[in-house]
Protein backbone atom coordinates (compact mmCIF):
# COMPACT_ATOMS: atom_id res chain seq x y z
CA UNK A 1 0.00 0.00 0.00
CA UNK A 2 1.04 3.42 -0.75
CA UNK A 3 1.68 6.21 1.19
CA UNK A 4 -0.94 8.22 0.43
CA UNK A 5 -3.86 5.58 1.10
CA UNK A 6 -2.06 4.33 4.29
CA UNK A 7 -2.46 8.27 5.34
CA UNK A 8 -6.16 8.48 4.27
CA UNK A 9 -7.03 5.12 6.17
CA UNK A 10 -5.12 6.18 9.35
CA UNK A 11 -6.95 9.18 9.26
CA UNK A 12 -10.43 8.01 8.10
CA UNK A 13 -9.39 5.45 11.57
CA UNK A 14 -8.96 8.05 13.74
CA UNK A 15 -12.01 10.23 13.01
CA UNK A 16 -14.13 7.43 13.79
CA UNK A 17 -12.36 6.65 17.03
CA UNK A 18 -12.44 10.16 18.16
CA UNK A 19 -16.20 10.28 18.80
CA UNK A 20 -15.64 7.43 20.96
CA UNK A 21 -13.02 8.29 23.17
CA UNK A 22 -14.87 11.66 23.54
CA UNK A 23 -17.89 9.91 25.15
CA UNK A 24 -15.30 7.03 26.62
CA UNK A 25 -17.55 5.94 29.70
CA UNK A 26 -17.71 4.97 33.25
CA UNK A 27 -19.25 3.53 35.98
CA UNK A 28 -19.14 1.46 39.27
CA UNK A 29 -20.64 -1.87 39.37
CA UNK A 30 -21.88 -3.35 42.69
CA UNK A 31 -23.05 -6.86 42.52
CA UNK A 32 -23.47 -10.81 44.70
CA UNK A 33 -22.50 -13.72 42.85
CA UNK A 34 -23.63 -16.95 43.80
CA UNK A 35 -22.77 -20.41 42.12
CA UNK A 36 -21.03 -23.64 42.09
CA UNK A 37 -17.16 -25.27 42.59
CA UNK A 38 -14.86 -27.62 42.97
CA UNK A 39 -11.75 -27.78 45.37
CA UNK A 40 -8.89 -29.86 45.31
CA UNK A 41 -6.65 -28.37 48.62
CA UNK A 42 -5.43 -30.53 50.74
CA UNK A 43 -2.98 -33.48 49.69
CA UNK A 44 -0.91 -35.71 51.86
CA UNK A 45 2.58 -35.00 52.42
CA UNK A 46 3.44 -37.73 54.37
CA UNK A 47 2.14 -40.40 56.84
CA UNK A 48 -0.79 -42.95 56.35
CA UNK A 49 -3.60 -40.93 55.38
CA UNK A 50 -7.43 -41.51 57.48
CA UNK A 51 -8.97 -38.29 56.80
CA UNK A 52 -12.22 -38.58 54.33
CA UNK A 53 -12.62 -36.85 50.90
CA UNK A 54 -14.54 -33.94 52.20
CA UNK A 55 -12.04 -33.01 55.24
CA UNK A 56 -9.62 -32.99 52.43
CA UNK A 57 -11.51 -29.82 50.46
CA UNK A 58 -11.35 -32.28 47.13
CA UNK A 59 -15.23 -31.88 46.87
CA UNK A 60 -17.99 -29.44 45.31
CA UNK A 61 -19.24 -26.78 47.27
CA UNK A 62 -21.15 -23.39 47.03
CA UNK A 63 -19.99 -19.98 47.46
CA UNK A 64 -21.48 -16.77 47.54
CA UNK A 65 -19.38 -13.62 47.20
CA UNK A 66 -19.86 -9.57 45.95
CA UNK A 67 -17.85 -7.61 43.98
CA UNK A 68 -16.94 -4.08 43.32
CA UNK A 69 -15.93 -2.76 40.36
CA UNK A 70 -14.90 0.51 38.89
CA UNK A 71 -14.74 0.44 35.19
CA UNK A 72 -13.31 3.39 32.13
CA UNK A 73 -13.21 2.64 28.57
CA UNK A 74 -11.33 -0.52 28.40
CA UNK A 75 -9.84 -0.44 32.11
CA UNK A 76 -11.50 -2.12 35.20
CA UNK A 77 -10.20 -2.07 38.93
CA UNK A 78 -12.34 -3.66 41.76
CA UNK A 79 -12.34 -6.12 45.07
CA UNK A 80 -14.26 -9.47 45.92
CA UNK A 81 -15.25 -10.72 49.15
CA UNK A 82 -16.47 -14.55 48.77
CA UNK A 83 -17.22 -17.16 51.18
CA UNK A 84 -16.98 -21.14 50.23
CA UNK A 85 -18.50 -24.13 51.52
CA UNK A 86 -21.24 -21.89 53.97
CA UNK A 87 -22.56 -24.54 56.76
CA UNK A 88 -19.78 -26.88 55.78
CA UNK A 89 -16.40 -27.88 57.55
CA UNK A 90 -13.65 -26.33 56.37
CA UNK A 91 -15.50 -23.25 55.69
CA UNK A 92 -13.04 -20.51 53.13
CA UNK A 93 -13.41 -16.70 53.58
CA UNK A 94 -11.44 -15.05 50.39
CA UNK A 95 -10.49 -11.13 50.08
CA UNK A 96 -9.12 -9.94 46.86
CA UNK A 97 -8.43 -7.07 44.15
CA UNK A 98 -9.58 -7.71 40.64
CA UNK A 99 -7.87 -5.90 37.30
CA UNK A 100 -8.31 -6.44 33.79
CA UNK A 101 -10.26 -5.28 30.84
CA UNK A 102 -13.93 -4.94 29.96
CA UNK A 103 -15.25 -4.55 26.01
CA UNK A 104 -18.51 -3.02 25.80
CA UNK A 105 -21.03 -3.94 22.68
CA UNK A 106 -24.43 -1.72 23.74
CA UNK A 107 -25.76 -3.05 27.03
CA UNK A 108 -23.34 -6.10 26.93
CA UNK A 109 -20.04 -6.08 29.04
CA UNK A 110 -17.32 -8.94 28.75
CA UNK A 111 -14.60 -8.77 31.55
CA UNK A 112 -11.63 -10.40 31.28
CA UNK A 113 -10.17 -9.71 34.95
CA UNK A 114 -7.06 -11.19 37.22
CA UNK A 115 -7.61 -11.48 40.66
CA UNK A 116 -4.66 -11.17 43.57
CA UNK A 117 -6.19 -12.63 47.07
CA UNK A 118 -5.76 -13.96 50.65
CA UNK A 119 -7.76 -17.02 51.18
CA UNK A 120 -8.49 -18.64 54.05
CA UNK A 121 -9.36 -22.19 54.84
CA UNK A 122 -10.50 -22.44 57.87
CA UNK A 123 -11.54 -26.31 60.58
CA UNK A 124 -9.37 -27.70 58.00
CA UNK A 125 -8.98 -31.60 58.20
CA UNK A 126 -11.78 -31.39 60.56
CA UNK A 127 -12.71 -35.43 60.62
CA UNK A 128 -14.11 -38.17 63.10
CA UNK A 129 -10.96 -40.43 62.58
CA UNK A 130 -8.64 -36.93 63.39
CA UNK A 131 -7.81 -36.39 67.11
CA UNK A 132 -5.39 -33.78 66.68
CA UNK A 133 -4.19 -30.89 64.61
CA UNK A 134 -1.37 -28.87 64.49
CA UNK A 135 -3.45 -25.51 62.87
CA UNK A 136 -6.78 -25.63 62.65
CA UNK A 137 -7.36 -22.31 60.18
CA UNK A 138 -4.32 -20.72 57.70
CA UNK A 139 -4.23 -17.80 55.50
CA UNK A 140 -2.82 -18.51 51.89
CA UNK A 141 -1.81 -16.25 49.44
CA UNK A 142 -3.90 -16.88 45.81
CA UNK A 143 -4.24 -15.86 42.02
CA UNK A 144 -6.80 -16.45 40.00
CA UNK A 145 -8.52 -15.79 36.44
CA UNK A 146 -12.09 -14.49 36.55
CA UNK A 147 -13.66 -13.93 33.14
CA UNK A 148 -17.48 -12.40 32.85
CA UNK A 149 -20.27 -11.76 30.66
CA UNK A 150 -22.84 -8.94 32.31
CA UNK A 151 -26.14 -7.78 30.55
CA UNK A 152 -27.10 -3.75 31.63
CA UNK A 153 -30.48 -3.06 31.22
CA UNK A 154 -33.62 -1.02 33.30
CA UNK A 155 -33.78 2.83 33.83
CA UNK A 156 -30.17 4.42 32.90
CA UNK A 157 -28.67 1.04 32.29
CA UNK A 158 -28.60 0.73 35.91
CA UNK A 159 -29.66 -2.96 36.68
CA UNK A 160 -27.05 -5.86 35.99
CA UNK A 161 -27.35 -9.82 35.50
CA UNK A 162 -25.00 -11.65 34.05
CA UNK A 163 -22.20 -14.73 35.08
CA UNK A 164 -18.57 -14.87 36.22
CA UNK A 165 -16.21 -18.16 35.23
CA UNK A 166 -13.01 -18.55 37.75
CA UNK A 167 -10.27 -20.62 38.81
CA UNK A 168 -8.00 -19.84 41.50
CA UNK A 169 -4.07 -21.37 42.53
CA UNK A 170 -3.00 -20.76 45.98
CA UNK A 171 0.90 -20.22 46.14
CA UNK A 172 1.34 -20.18 49.22
CA UNK A 173 1.35 -23.16 51.63
CA UNK A 174 0.77 -24.53 55.05
CA UNK A 175 1.91 -28.11 56.48
CA UNK A 176 -0.81 -29.58 59.15
CA UNK A 177 0.06 -32.52 61.14
CA UNK A 178 -3.03 -34.56 62.50
CA UNK A 179 -2.99 -37.46 65.06
CA UNK A 180 -5.43 -40.05 63.54
CA UNK A 181 -7.85 -42.07 66.35
CA UNK A 182 -5.65 -45.06 65.19
CA UNK A 183 -2.73 -43.70 66.74
CA UNK A 184 -1.14 -42.92 62.90
CA UNK A 185 0.78 -39.41 62.30
CA UNK A 186 -0.02 -37.90 58.90
CA UNK A 187 1.26 -34.64 57.52
CA UNK A 188 -1.24 -32.80 55.15
CA UNK A 189 -0.05 -29.69 52.34
CA UNK A 190 -3.00 -27.13 52.62
CA UNK A 191 -3.04 -25.14 49.47
CA UNK A 192 -3.99 -26.37 45.81
CA UNK A 193 -6.49 -25.10 43.67
CA UNK A 194 -10.55 -24.01 43.32
CA UNK A 195 -12.66 -23.28 39.78
CA UNK A 196 -16.28 -22.67 39.36
CA UNK A 197 -18.97 -20.61 38.15
CA UNK A 198 -21.93 -17.86 39.74
CA UNK A 199 -24.80 -16.33 38.37
CA UNK A 200 -24.34 -12.43 39.20
CA UNK A 201 -26.94 -9.77 40.05
CA UNK A 202 -26.52 -6.46 41.04
CA UNK A 203 -26.67 -2.27 39.91
CA UNK A 204 -24.44 0.36 38.67
CA UNK A 205 -24.09 3.13 41.57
Amino acid sequence: MSTTPKACLMLTLALLAAPALAMEESGVDLSLHLGGDQYDAVSLKSGLGGVSGAALLDDGSRHLGATLIYWKGLGELGAIGEVGRPGQDGATTLLGLLAGLGFGTGPLRLELLGELATHKYGDVLADAAVVSRSHTQAWLVSVGLRPGLAIHFGPNDMLLLGVWAFARWDVTSQDVQVTLSNGAVSTYELGGVQYGASLRAGIRL
